[in-house]
């Protein structure tokens, strides 16, 4: 059975290792009014941005599980890109899936964190081990159709570094007291 190449074990290690420190960083050293200050009322705040990112935290075993075989539409590199830049363009604002809404699944920082760490934790650990073949194995997503299962852990990556990136914007937002 097909495996990932090491190059693109490589890549998604790295993409999704990256976006989680870029998460924490911008988590860091937050007061409890810069969590819970939404900038505006039709936008969320760092709380509901960081449980979103966690909520969507997909468990790629169980994504497995639920794959289907299918034929590629385009070549995979090209769709990998894609997948990439589409997911970080920050220029579209698309309503989030009703699962992956907040609803309050983690009532503070330090709690919502500890379940994205473990979350993002195991999706690294499936990237690293893996034996699965990725590349035939199929899963439609919301955002960007149906992708192959290499490129669900290129688009959790670029998930959450589209999403730090607006806490980011938040923190930096006048009434929030930049920090």
């Amino acid at each position: 059975m097909p495996h990932l190449t090491l190059a693109e074990r490589t890549a998604a290690i790295r993409e999704l290792e990256e976006s989680r420190l870029r998460l924490l960083a911008a988590l860091e050293g937050l007061t409890e009014e810069q969590w819970r200050l939404r900038p505006t009322r039709d936008r969320w705040s760092i709380a509901e941005c960081a449980e979103h990112i966690t909520a969507a935290e997909v468990s790629m075993p169980k994504l497995v599980a639920a794959a289907t075989g299918g034929e590629r539409v385009e070549p995979a590199a090209e769709r990998d890109e894609y997948v990439r830049r589409f997911t970080r363009d920050r220029s579209r604002r698309e309503e989030a899936p009703e699962r992956v809404r907040p609803k309050g699944r983690w009532p503070s920082l330090k709690e919502t964190i500890q379940a994205f760490e473990e979350r993002r934790a195991a999706n690294l650990e499936f990237a690293r081990t893996t034996r699965e073949d990725l590349r035939s194995r199929f899963y439609p997503n919301p955002f960007v159709g149906v992708i192959d299962l290499y490129q669900w852990l290129l688009f959790l990556a670029a998930h959450t570094e589209r999403h730090a990136v607006q806490i980011e914007e938040i923190r930096a937002w006048p009434a929030s007291g930049k920090t």
